[in-house]
């Protein structure tokens, strides 16, 4: 069976699990409300509809995609969220079709299915860490800086996962294939030429191990390509990253109509913080600051300030730090719910910035990076956004190089999809608050370095 079909296969089993348990819910709770099972019948057309929905929602909130190797926090964190928007919105839905009965039974029904879901759901993911927990993990790297940055990824990532087993770099690829037996997994950073990699994949499918390879710039540009013939020679076509007018308008509609929503909704709250700032550190409570955009267009960002007046002052600028002395108390509950960044929905409408997108950053840090990363610049192909690929995915202190990635990734895929399934999960990102950590003190990433890992001899 290929892996292919598997993954299709597992994503058809979860549709259908969730499908019979989102039902089963209904039946169950009509045994303990009054709501006869012959109406519930009759209406099945209605309980359907609403279960199709559910797996809509269910889908943006990621939960048919893989969770090998991921957090099962986040995992019931993005079944909550998803039965909680599910809820809501059938809810609505009975109340604007005057479904009485219907909406009780939607309301009491949430709690069996979240039951049945979440069970089943880390039922599979236990089953996953059994079979696929716990791997050896050997790293090979062109240094050993590289390789103890990549080993360092794999101590941090969820526990139960990985285990690094040794580091091996280019210059000792002769020890590749002795440290391979005990190896159940082989990571190939970026750094490694084209040829080893080719030459130790090769080498891992041939003894039967799994490989990871971190991907370079250019590699995202494969992504979307096609395979097309020329004569007799194989080719592979990548698009180019000129978006549709249709995608241009609907995502334009989208930003305009959910921020509108939002600015509506949460006023209350932003006239308090209004007020609030200025009451408990000195100066005014927006701070605003250059940014660029699209096609390296400057332009002024719109925040709630979150550090104290002048906070760059006699430094000049410099990133945030984890624990960052210049952060007002008000300013770390704001920067942990992202609250700070609300008065960007005004960007947004002015069209300046989009709620999906690359995250905006100063002229001083692009002219570092577009020296320094390879490809910076091509992340300002579309508006930056509010929240993002790498907002959802990393954390705030992870390398720029990392994030690019992921912007990248974004730019050569982005859709309508896409869009609404990373605003979903920043619902998740927020609440959880781990990935708004600031960048780590040098003197902190020192000392955490390397901890637990067993690093080879060899090098």
């Amino acid at each position: 069976m290929s892996n292919h079909f598997s993954k299709r296969l597992e994503k058809s089993f979860m549709i259908g699990m969730d499908l019979s348990f989102i039902l089963t819910g209904y039946y169950l709770t009509a045994w303990f409300v009054p709501y006869p099972i012959a109406r519930l019948e009759a209406n099945s057309s209605v309980f359907l509809t609403l279960t199709l929905i559910g797996l809509l929602t269910f889908y943006m909130f990621d939960l048919y995609g893989s969770w090998k190797r991921k957090s099962s926090t986040n995992l019931v964190c993005s079944i909550f969220l998803a039965l909680a928007l599910f809820t809501v919105t059938s809810f609505f839905i009975g109340l604007l079709l005057s479904w009485t009965s219907t909406v009780h039974l939607v309301l009491f029904a949430s709690f069996f299915q979240f039951i049945f879901i979440v069970t089943a759901r880390l039922a599979m993911w236990h089953l996953a860490r059994f079979r696929h927990g716990m791997k050896n993990v050997l790293v090979v790297s062109k240094s050993n800086m590289d390789g103890h940055t990549i080993a360092e990824k794999f101590h941090h990532h969820h526990k139960g996962w990985f285990q690094v087993m040794d580091i091996v770099t280019t210059q000792h690829r002769g020890s590749i294939k002795k440290y391979l037996k005990q190896a159940d997994v082989v990571i190939l950073s970026s750094e490694v030429e084209r040829s080893m990699q080719s030459s130790v994949t090769n080498l891992c499918i041939r003894y039967g191990k799994e490989v990871l390879i971190v991907p370079r710039m250019f590699d995202f540009a494969l992504k979307e390509a096609e395979i097309q013939q020329v004569n007799d020679m194989m080719v592979f076509s990548i698009p180019s990253n000129n978006f549709n007018g249709i995608h241009q308008v609907v995502k334009r509609t989208m930003d305009i109509v959910i921020s509108m929503v939002l600015l509506i909704v949460l006023s209350p709250v932003m006239i308090a913080l209004y007020f609030l700032i200025p009451l408990t550190s000195k100066g005014p409570a927006f701070f605003k600051q250059e940014r660029v955009g699209l096609n390296e267009k400057p332009f002024q960002i719109v925040k709630f300030r979150s550090m104290v007046e002048d906070a760059e002052k006699n430094t000049g600028p410099v990133l945030a730090l984890e624990k960052d002395p210049r952060i007002t108390t008000i300013g770390r509950v704001l920067r942990a719910i992202r609250f700070d960044e609300l008065p960007q929905l005004l960007n947004v409408i002015k069209g300046e910035m989009s709620l999906i997108g690359p995250r905006p950053e100063r002229p001083f840090f692009v002219k570092q990076f577009k020296k320094e990363v390879p490809d910076y610049m091509k992340r300002f192909d579309v508006k930056p956004g509010i929240t993002g690929l790498a907002q959802i995915s990393a954390n705030y202190g992870t390398s720029v190089e990392e994030k690019l990635r992921y912007d990248l990734m974004y730019v050569r895929s982005c859709s309508f999809t896409i869009d609404i399934r990373i605003l979903m999960q920043t619902i998740r990102v927020v609440l959880q608050r781990d990935q708004a950590k600031g960048v780590m003190n040098a003197e902190v990433e020192r000392k955490t370095n390397y901890r637990g890992i067993t690093i080879a001899k060899h090098n």
